[in-house]
């Protein structure tokens, strides 16, 4: 009985005590924020580079000595520069693969112009060592565009960007390094790691990729041999004989117990009142009266999950001193905005091995972040939502700590003001909570185990519109980088890391956008999400407007106060397929649901903002255009919201040919040509003939056709590139095949030219091929022709073939004295 009466005071006195210092740390926390009492930047004086920077470039690429390998000579060597702007942090979402990246902008002018202008844009390009190995992979690119803005600074910016990590099981921790380049105003270069900007900076960290919970048994087999595991017999042909596409899941993630956390962390280190505080602040912050919080047999609830008097006088003695919050495990490093897609994004690091309620094949523990943003109109911080991410202890831990990214869609469309009456800054508060989620009515909690961090952040310009469907991307590519007149696209891939200039689409084209706007409750109440269609039209002057109808996968992630939900244990991504419907009310067939919900405690996320897939052919080139309508289908009738845009694209779908212009007369199609016209030796002209035979030294020379004859017209032609090569490369020893680009007077492009050097309908081309260095072989020169079309939403992954083979022998003395 004296361990209850001691232990009942022990929890009403830590009530007591936290409740006096909510009141404190609250009231203190109004007068005290942490990253927005800057003033605003002394004004400077822009530096003619600057303000001339993208000319110097385009005259000099080298023109500040930051290129590798140049041809050009450096002028000014500036490399670095971090006055303007600057990469603050990067981490990574585990669940969605998507790297993360805020960036300040630190002074009112030197971005290109004001908010009403084009402005310019800040680029930040990932690298990931997928495999950590040392060989980084270039994840893309992404973009944001920034303005001169008057006020205090800095200015708080986030760009992200998916990619596709490789996975291992939770039994093998798979931390590895990422590396952002933030440039202003010039891309990083593709496939460069080691590329220095001249204003910006680079950033390496450390992330741990999410493992793979769920996999199907054809890959149960390879993972025993990643592993290095020998498979028995007979467990091998059991394998073997499984179902290849059934799918394997665990059944559930283990929680650890209060025991079990206590065993585990006994020789670590990790403090009583870091592994026993959800616990404790479960019992502390429950509504059950004092009498609940004894067991029947006398005991207080953390005795019997396995603490002692002194472990639980120690629990709480910790929890009643007042902190501005304990940043020794994690710590919240940056918050910011990416303003076109109203996402709200934070970055926090993990800085221990241990503490974080058990490794990747446990449930682990979960870290809160939670977002409140003050729009300066008298109503103080207004609550945006809360988003968690799952963190384990990691034995691997580098020195440098693992960042973890979290981010949260909003729409923030009815705050939003024209161009004409300014920029609207705001401030943006977030606060990191491990295992407790902040109270959502108060933006001056401090927690426990966590901190906040606040920022100025800079709203997209325009006007205030109740609902609108907006389509922000076609095939990958912003639709601001599509040509309104021609159809053709220049710009980068959002999702996907690739280029285009000048491009059209084919395949299957990819449709991304949303409702901008207030949206139903739809997730978490019995109120109908929003519909959206998509609808086409050849714009032959003939066809009419029709709507997409075929059924598409989108995926999907879903919060509950919070917490991430779970298609299956470890996996909290849910793949969904959307179905068109005809809802008998008089608009139609063709309508999508739109799951996005952004109405707290439930909340429901499109990962990607896909709305359509839209497949084409050949016998679909030209130009379409492409539209979008929404409806609310809660009121009857229902709410009909037509789209404004009209998006113009060009379709291409034929390959590149040896027919130089549409014509029907010439069709089929006709394949690409590679053709050996002439051989000579030491000046001697040979017999040419495909698969012949010729002494080592011989110089050979040809030609080819290759077109992008399409079947539309014979004007719009979309070819990109040529190139021959010579397999196998070992016994080349190195030798070219030499093009021209004079009608074979002389030869100096090595194995390819490109389009625009090359004009968009393609060539008939020569070539050059010298075998002194090459050994004695068999031989083909392998011609590839590429288009310019965008297809499958991927850039430029479609190409065709031509193939002519040949022998070199060694030189007949008796040729030779002939």
């Amino acid at each position: 009985m004296e361990n209850e009466k001691e232990i009942k005071d022990i929890v009403e006195q830590q009530k007591e005590v936290i409740t006096e210092n909510e009141k404190e740390i609250n009231s203190a926390a109004e007068q005290q924020v942490e990253c927005c009492t800057e003033k605003p930047p002394t004004k400077i004086k822009i530096e003619q580079e600057r303000l001339q920077f993208r000319s110097l470039i385009l005259k000099n690429p080298n023109y500040f000595g930051n290129l590798e390998i140049s041809p050009y000579k450096p002028v000014k060597l500036m490399q670095g520069i971090t006055t303007y702007e600057e990469l603050i942090c990067t981490g990574l979402n585990p669940p969605a693969n998507r790297l993360e990246a805020v960036l300040h902008v630190k002074q009112a002018s030197g971005y290109g112009g004001d908010i009403c202008s084009q402005g310019s844009f800040e680029y930040v390009r990932f690298y990931v060592d997928i495999h950590d190995n040392g060989i980084w992979h270039d994840a893309g690119l992404s973009s944001v565009r920034v303005y001169n803005i008057p006020g205090d600074k800095p200015l708080c910016y986030a760009v992200n960007k998916d990619f596709t990590p490789f996975k291992k099981l939770c039994s093998q921790e798979n931390i590895v390094r990422v590396k952002a380049i933030l440039s202003w105003d010039t891309a990083p270069p593709a496939n460069q790691p080691n590329w220095t900007p001249v204003y910006g900076n680079v950033m390496n960290i450390q992330v741990q990729i999410q493992p793979k919970y769920s996999f199907y048994v054809s890959d149960l087999k390879k993972e025993f041999v990643d592993l290095q595991v020998k498979i028995p017999d007979p467990i091998g042909p059991v394998i073997a004989g499984l179902d290849q596409t059934l799918k394997l899941a665990p059944s559930s993630l283990k929680t650890l117990s209060l025991s079990e956390k206590k065993a585990l962390y006994l020789d670590k280190g990790v403090p009583v009142h870091r592994f026993g505080f959800a616990e404790a602040h479960k019992l502390v912050t429950t509504k059950k009266a004092t009498s609940a919080l004894i067991t029947s047999g006398g005991d207080s609830p953390l005795i019997s999950l396995g603490l002692t008097v002194s472990e639980i006088s120690d629990l709480f003695g910790k929890l009643q001193i007042i902190t501005d919050g304990d940043t020794s495990y994690e710590e919240l490093r940056c918050v910011g905005l990416r303003p076109h897609s109203d996402m709200l994004e934070a970055v926090f690091t993990v800085k221990r091995p241990f503490g974080y309620s058990g490794g990747l094949c446990t449930k682990g523990s979960t870290e809160y972040v939670a977002f409140w943003i003050d729009f300066d109109d008298g109503s103080g911080f207004n609550y945006m939502g809360t988003t968690s991410v799952q963190v384990h202890d990691l034995k691997t831990i580098p020195s440098e700590d693992v960042q973890y990214a979290v981010y949260l869609k909003k729409d923030l469309a009815s705050y939003l003001v024209p161009c004409e009456a300014g920029p609207r800054v705001v401030r943006l508060r977030a606060i990191l909570s491990w295992e407790t989620p902040p109270p959502p009515g108060n933006p001056n909690y401090v927690p426990v185990w966590g901190n906040r961090k606040e920022c100025r952040v800079q709203l997209r310009p325009g006007a205030h519109v109740a609902r609108s469907p907006v389509i922000e991307t076609i095939g990958d590519l912003s639709v601001d980088d599509i040509n309104s007149t021609t159809g053709l696209a220049t710009g980068d891939g959002q999702i996907g890391v690739f280029t285009v200039n000048e491009s059209p689409f084919g395949g299957g084209i990819t449709i991304t956008g949303r409702i901008a706007g207030s949206l139903p409750d739809s997730f978490g109440s019995s109120v109908l999400p929003l519909k959206y269609r998509i609808l086409i039209k050849k714009d032959n002057g003939i066809d009419i407007w029709h709507p997409l109808t075929n059924t598409i996968d989108v995926d999907v992630t879903k919060f509950v106060n919070g917490v991430q939900l779970e298609e299956s244990p470890g996996d909290t991504v849910f793949n969904l397929n959307l179905n068109a419907t005809d809802d008998g009310d008089g608009l139609g067939d063709g309508w999508y649901e739109y799951l996005e919900d952004h109405t707290a405690p439930s909340t429901r996320f499109l990962l990607v903002d896909k709305l359509a897939r839209w497949g084409t052919d050949s016998v679909m080139e030209g130009e379409w255009e492409i539209r979008m309508e929404a409806k609310d289908p809660n009121v009857n009738p229902p709410t009909f919201y037509p789209g404004t845009q009209v998006i113009r694209v060009r379709i291409d779908n034929t390959l590149p040919s040896a027919v130089p212009a549409a014509n029907p007369a010439l069709l089929p199609y006709a394949p690409i040509t590679l053709t050996i016209t002439s051989a000579t030796f030491e000046g001697v002209p040979l017999p040419v003939a495909d698969c012949g035979k010729f002494p080592v030294g011989t110089i050979l020379t040809g030609i080819y056709e290759a077109y992008d004859a399409g079947t539309s017209d014979p004007v719009n032609q979309h070819f990109r590139h040529v190139s021959l090569d010579v397999i196998p490369d070992g016994p080349a020893n190195g030798a070219l095949v030499e093009l021209s680009g004079d009608g074979g007077t002389t030869y100096t492009f090595n194995t390819s030219r490109s389009f625009p050097i090359v004009p968009t309908t393609g060539e008939l081309g020569y070539w050059r091929l010298d075998t002194t260095d090459m050994a004695a072989c068999g031989y083909v020169i392998r011609m590839k022709a590429y288009d310019r079309t965008n297809y499958n939403s991927r850039g430029y992954v479609r190409h065709v073939t031509a193939d002519i083979g040949f022998c070199l022998v060694e030189v007949d003395p008796k040729f030779e004295e002939s």
